[in-house]
């Protein structure tokens, strides 16, 4: 239903006897079919918790609110139309806006008290395009799914922890950087192979085993610059 013919299902339910649209607001226009009732909005500040605002009708000072519906929200000077009902006068379309900016489309999800309602979507399939950026603001983030796929040409997390618990973890990448400043791993069982190369730099290296320490290599090479030693009850080489 385009924005026309909503505005006139929106005055057709409009009462001219109504006391928030006396008789002398609605001008009556001879041969005029169109029985729409618009308005001229003169104040609220776009985002306002009340979600309040002020308007003119055929010249008169009106206060009417957001309805759910308006997906376009009102700012000054916009032509909208209106509803009266027993609830009040209510906004229910964005008609004109004289500036040419991009107009963002916001869900009204405030109760009359100013509290914000729960907002559900569902369907079968939901898609969202988004030309130039994606952006999510709330105190919780939770998603529940059997599989999840995230395909990115760069992943950035921030923040001041991260938690992970799962119970298999596979990583493959062609190339892995880390930094810290302290790292601590607890495991039962570690199993490292490495085809090629392992190489360890350090300041210094300390190596403790409860039981057994062993060392297997087709050839062993240990170099030092000043002493080597070798320390126990009993010492077998050859």
């Amino acid at each position: 239903m385009g924005l026309q013919t909503k505005a006139e299902a929106c005055g057709a339910a409009l009462d001219t006897d109504d006391t928030a649209f006396p008789q002398n607001l609605i001008a009556a226009q001879a041969g005029h079919q169109d029985k729409a009732v618009t308005g001229t909005v003169t104040g609220g500040e776009a985002g306002q918790d009340s979600g309040m605002f002020d308007l003119l009708v055929s010249g008169k000072p009106v206060r009417a609110r957001r309805a759910v519906s308006c997906l376009v929200e009102p700012r000054v000077s916009d032509t909208v139309a209106l509803l009266s009902t027993a609830e009040g006068v209510f906004i229910t379309d964005v008609l004109l806006r004289s500036e040419e900016e991009a107009q963002a489309l916001h869900i009204n999800a405030l109760r009359n008290d100013g509290t914000r309602q729960d907002f559900v979507l569902s369907a079968g399939n939901l898609r969202i395009d988004a030309e130039e950026g994606l952006e999510a603001t709330g105190k919780r983030l939770a998603f529940r799914f059997d599989s999840m796929l995230m395909s990115s040409r760069q992943l950035a997390l921030v923040g001041k922890k991260l938690m992970t618990s799962m119970l298999d973890i596979v990583t493959n990448a062609k190339t892995q950087l880390a930094s810290f400043e302290t790292t601590s791993t607890k495991t039962r069982n570690r199993v490292d192979r490495v085809v090629e190369t392992d190489q360890l730099r350090a300041g210094s290296i300390q190596t403790q085993a409860d039981t057994v320490a062993l060392t297997q290599a087709g050839s062993a090479l240990t170099v030092a610059k000043e002493d080597i030693r070798l320390d126990g009850k009993r010492i077998s080489m050859g």
